[in-house]
C-alpha cells in the first residue's frame, strides 16, 4: 500500500562521512530523535533534508537503488550510505510522488506496490546510462533485455532479466512494468500467468505507462473478455504521447503495438474475425507502419506458403487504407 510520509537524510558527527536515507510517516525530526535515543552514539542525529513523497516507500526503494548502483551503500541490509549529501539530496530529488508542502491538501489513493510484495533481489554495482542522464535506469533496463533476448554477447538468462527489470522498475523504469507483465504472461522463465501479468500490467499503466494499457486490451481481447479489452484500448488512446518518449512509451514499444495490430489482421484475414472496433480507426490512421511490419514478416518470416499467403493478404488489405 502506499505510504504518505517523508524520506530524510540524517547525519551525525559521531559517524563522519556516512549519512542515514530512511523513511517516515511521522516528521523527520521525531525519527532522529528516536534514533538518536536508541544507538547509543555521544552526539544526536540532525536532520540535513527531508521530502514529503506520496510513497515513501516507493521513494526510498528508488533513492536507495540508485545509490547503491554508484558504490555509496555501506551494506545490503543498512540504511546507511558513504555520499556527499548533494549527492543524496539529488537522488531524493529524482524520486517520482514528491509533494509540495503548501500545495498538499489530501492523502492519494492507495495502491499496491507489485515490486515491494515481490521477491527481494541484491542490488550490482551498474554503471548509469550517461546518454540519457534524466533516465538513471536506462543501462538497467538495456542489459535486462539484452539478457532477456540473448543480444551480443549476453546469453539468454530469464532469471537475471526478471531481477534487472525489477530493478529498473525500483529505479522508476515504465517500460518494465511492460517487460515483466510479458515474461509471466508468456512464461518467460517462471510459470505463465495472466493474473500476475495483469498485475504488472496495471501497476504500470497506473504509474503512466500507454503501453501497458495496450498489453491489458490484449490480454482481455485473447481471453475473450471484449468489454473490457475495448475499455483499456480507449484508455490507451487517452494516454499515448504525440512521439515515443522513451518511458510513457518507446519506440520499441510501438513497434510492438503494430505488430499486434498485424497478428490481429492476420487472424481477420485466416478466420474472419475482427479486431476490436475501437482500434479500427488507429489501424487505419498507422496502416503505413503496419505495413511496413507486414512487409519484414513476409520478408524474413514466413517458413511456409500458408504463412506467406497470409501475409500477402494483410499486407493488401492495408493497401486499401493508403
Amino acid at each position: 500500500m502506499r505510504e504518505l510520509g517523508y524520506l530524510y537524510v540524517l547525519a551525525n558527527s559521531a559517524m563522519p562521512g556516512l549519512v542515514k536515507v530512511g523513511k517516515t510517516t511521522r516528521s523527520s525530526s521525531e525519527r532522529a530523535e528516536e534514533l538518536s535515543g536508541a544507538t547509543g552514539l555521544p552526539t544526536p542525529f540532525i536532520v540535513v533534508y527531508e521530502q514529503l513523497f506520496e510513497d515513501c516507500g516507493s521513494a526510498e526503494s528508488f533513492v536507495h537503488t540508485y545509490l547503491a548502483q554508484q558504490g555509496y551503500r555501506v551494506a545490503d541490509n543498512r540504511e546507511f550510505f558513504s555520499a556527499p549529501v548533494n549527492i543524496v539530496v539529488r537522488a531524493i530529488t529524482l524520486a517520482s510522488g514528491a509533494i509540495d508542502h503548501d500545495s498538499f491538501q489530501s492523502s492519494p489513493e492507495h495502491a499496491d506496490d507489485l515490486l515491494e510484495r515481490g521477491e527481494s533481489d541484491e542490488l550490482d554495482s551498474l554503471s548509469l546510462s550517461q546518454s540519457e542522464p534524466s533516465y538513471p535506469w536506462s543501462s538497467v533496463l538495456d542489459e535486462a533485455v539484452a539478457h532477456l533476448l540473448g543480444r551480443g554477447d549476453y546469453i539468454v538468462d530469464y532469471a537475471e532479466a526478471l531481477r534487472l527489470f525489477r530493478q529498473a522498475a525500483k529505479l522508476g523504469a515504465l517500460p518494465a512494468y511492460g517487460f515483466i507483465g510479458n515474461m509471466y504472461k508468456f512464461g518467460n522463465g517462471v510459470p505463465p500467468d495472466s493474473i500476475k501479468a495483469l498485475e504488472f500490467y496495471k501497476e504500470g499503466a497506473r504509474k503512466g505507462s500507454a503501453c501497458c494499457y495496450w498489453e491489458m486490451g490484449i490480454l482481455f481481447a485473447q481471453e475473450g473478455s471484449q468489454q473490457n479489452a475495448e475499455k483499456c484500448f480507449r484508455l490507451f488512446f487517452q494516454h499515448i504521447p504525440a512521439l515515443p518518449d522513451g518511458q510513457h512509451l518507446t519506440e520499441a514499444e510501438l513497434h510492438g503495438i503494430f505488430f499486434d495490430c498485424f497478428l490481429l489482421l492476420k487472424t481477420k484475414v485466416t478466420n474472419g474475425e475482427e479486431p476490436p472496433d475501437v482500434l479500427s480507426g488507429f489501424i487505419a490512421e498507422r496502416a503505413s507502419d503496419i505495413l511496413e511490419v507486414a512487409e519484414g514478416q513476409l520478408a524474413n518470416y514466413c517458413s511456409n506458403v500458408g504463412e506467406e499467403t497470409r501475409c500477402r493478404k494483410v499486407i493488401q488489405l492495408l493497401q486499401t487504407f493508403q
